[in-house]
């Protein structure tokens, strides 16, 4: 019988940390110079034509720095924690064949963890019965009814999602319904960190909030120059279009400008509704990945000194897979 210590894992290493704090600019600078496959796990920069909103690296840039799950989707398909699961998990086999280190990038925590732990949830099949039993208390009741079911049933996780992301609480309820169990049992950490797969490390990339909400709030109105209110009247026409609910029709920076276009705000209030949905995201990203205990750094300021410190330990730790 193998023993649990002979088993070789998989290398991984995972930038994550909240928006707007510089995960990218490191991950491209590793990039340079290490031997290495860059893997988004931003769930929102998965669809195509979704760039200024998404944040998303120019054409260009992703010519230099390709990555893998950007762009593979059309704005009407879905995307799922098992799909990503699925698709990462060949990428990363791929990688290491080719001796080249995987990195993966990006501030979806439920991706994160679904890859790297071996969670049940993300094989649990769509329940359609109980879908519709969802979607008749959200239309009569309201999305409030919803997130007070979660919070019943849930309340550690239901603490980390905005009442507004209706459809995460959605899946979510169905996941505790499917496993018959809370999803905050599911993520414990330390429990389920023998047992990943992967030999990861994780650099947590974080700074001071006011510092943080300075850069979010200036990256918005950047986002507002560059065209972003075009974009999203593309979803929200394409959405009208389809008569349905898109599911990047959720990504902060798109469904606040909704209203604006429906005549029910002005753009002013949408955009401040931008800037504080970006910094309330960004505060629950900390929440989130606080809770690892193994294998973390904590980067609190991302001055040029503490970048560049990061840079050369990941360096000196993978310097087999150096250029």
């Amino acid at each position: 019988m193998v023993q649990k210590s002979a088993i070789k894992k998989i290398p991984l290493l995972i930038i994550a940390g909240p928006t707007g704090v510089g995960k990218t600019k490191l991950a491209l600078e590793l990039y340079d110079k290490l031997n290495a496959t860059l893997i988004s796990a931003d769930s929102m920069q998965i669809y195509k034509n979704c760039n200024i909103g998404t944040a998303k690296l120019s054409d260009d840039l992703l010519d230099k720095y390709p990555h893998y799950n950007i762009n593979i989707k059309t704005i009407e398909q879905e995307y799922s924690v098992a799909e990503f699961k699925e698709n990462t998990n060949r990428e990363i086999a791929y990688s290491i064949k080719e001796n080249k280190l995987p990195i993966i990038v990006g501030g979806t925590g439920l991706y994160i963890e679904g890859l790297i732990f071996p969670y049940e949830f993300a094989n649990c099949p769509k329940n359609e019965g109980y879908r519709a039993q969802l979607d008749d208390i959200l239309n009569t009741q309201g999305k409030d009814k919803l997130y007070e079911m979660l919070l019943k049933i849930d309340p550690e996780t239901a603490k980390k999602i905005s009442v507004n992301d209706v459809k995460k609480i959605k899946r979510i309820l169905e996941i505790c319904h499917c496993a018959n169990t809370k999803l905050s049992q599911i993520h414990k950490i330390d429990e389920n960190f023998e047992n990943s797969p992967y030999d990861y490390f994780i650099v947590f990339l974080t700074m001071e909030r006011n510092v943080l909400y300075d850069i979010i709030n200036n990256r918005v109105d950047d986002m507002i120059k560059e065209g972003l209110v075009d974009e999203a009247k593309f979803i929200y026409e394409t959405q009208k279009r389809l008569n349905k609910n898109l599911q990047v029709s959720n990504a902060i920076g798109y469904k606040e400008l909704f209203d604006y276009f429906d005549g029910k705000i002005a753009l002013k209030d949408s955009i401040d509704k931008i800037k504080q949905h970006s910094r309330n995201y960004a505060k629950r990203q900390i929440t989130w990945f606080k809770r690892y205990k193994k294998n973390i750094i904590f980067a609190l300021n991302q001055n040029t000194i503490e970048h560049n410190a990061i840079v050369e330990f990941l360096l000196n730790k993978y310097n087999s897979f150096a250029k």
